[in-house]
C-alpha cells in the first residue's frame, strides 16, 4: 500500500501532506472511499481537520490523489515489466503479473464505491485500462509477426480481447461474481494466452486428458 502513517512514527520524515495522503489511503483501503470520513482521518493521523482542509479542499481531492498515486505506481510497474524481456510472451506475462499485484488494493468495497459514488474515478482507471490493453495488442501483433503466436485471424482476436477487458475487468462484473481485480485480470489473460483446453486434453495427445480434479489442481483452479 506504500508508505503509511506508521512509517512516520518509525522515524521516516514525511511532509504533512504526505502524512494526510498516506492516512487517507490506508483508511480508504480499510473501509472504502465512501465510508472514510475526515473525522476518522484526523483521528488516525493526529492531524486536525482544519489542517487537513488546508492541503485538501475536500474528500474528493483526497480520492483523486490516491488514484493518482495508484495509477502512477501501476505505470512504473508496467514500464519495468516491458523492460524485463525481449520475448513478447514474457513481456505480456510480466506486465499482467505486475499489474495484478499492484491492483490487489482495489478490494470489492473500493470497486463498489467507484461504481456507485465515484464514477469519475472509475473513468480514469478505465482510461488507464484501455491504454494498457492497446499496449498488449501492440505486443501481440509484434509477437505474431515474429512467429511467437499461432496463426489466427488477428482482427477477431484483438477485438475480442478488447471487448473482454472492457466487460470483464469492470466493477459490475467483479462484484457480481465475487472476484478481485488481480484474480480477474490474471484469469482473463491466462485464457487469452493459453486457451481453456489443457495441453494433455488436446486432440492427438497420446496421454489423454487428466481427471477433472487433477487437472484443476494442475492449473491452480482448486486449492
Amino acid at each position: 500500500m506504500g508508505i503509511g502513517v506508521g512509517a512516520a512514527k518509525r522515524g521516516d520524515i514525511l511532509t504533512i501532506r504526505e502524512r494526510i495522503l498516506a492516512g487517507f489511503r490506508d483508511l480508504a483501503f480499510d473501509v472504502g472511499f465512501y465510508r472514510a470520513t475526515m473525522d476518522d482521518l484526523s483521528a488516525r493521523t493526529g492531524i486536525s481537520k482544519r489542517t487537513i482542509y488546508r492541503y485538501f479542499r475536500s474528500k474528493d481531492e483526497l480520492v483523486d490523489a490516491v488514484v493518482d498515486e495508484l495509477i502512477s505506481g501501476a505505470e512504473q510497474r508496467v514500464f519495468g515489466a516491458m523492460d524485463s524481456s525481449d520475448h513478447p510472451v514474457d513481456r505480456i506475462v510480466n506486465m499482467v503479473s505486475a499489474l495484478s499485484r499492484h491492483l490487489r488494493v482495489l478490494s470489492p468495497v473500493i470497486m463498489g464505491d467507484m461504481q456507485r459514488y465515484y464514477p469519475q474515478v472509475w473513468a480514469r482507471i478505465d482510461r488507464f485500462r484501455s491504454e494498457k490493453a492497446r499496449k498488449v495488442v501492440e505486443m501481440l501483433i509484434t509477437g505474431n509477426r515474429q512467429g511467437y503466436f499461432r496463426e489466427s485471424v488477428p482482427e477477431v482476436f484483438i477485438t475480442s480481447l478488447q471487448a473482454a477487458i472492457r466487460d470483464v475487468v469492470s466493477p459490475g462484473f467483479i462484484l457480481k461474481h465475487n472476484l478481485t481485480v488481480d484474480k480477474t485480470v490474471t484469469a482473463l489473460f491466462d485464457i487469452f494466452l493459453y486457451g481453456i483446453v489443457a495441453e494433455e486434453a488436446r486432440p492427438g495427445n497420446d496421454k489423454g486428458p487428466l481427471p477433472p480434479k487433477e487437472e484443476a489442481h494442475k492449473n491452480n483452479l482448486i486449492t
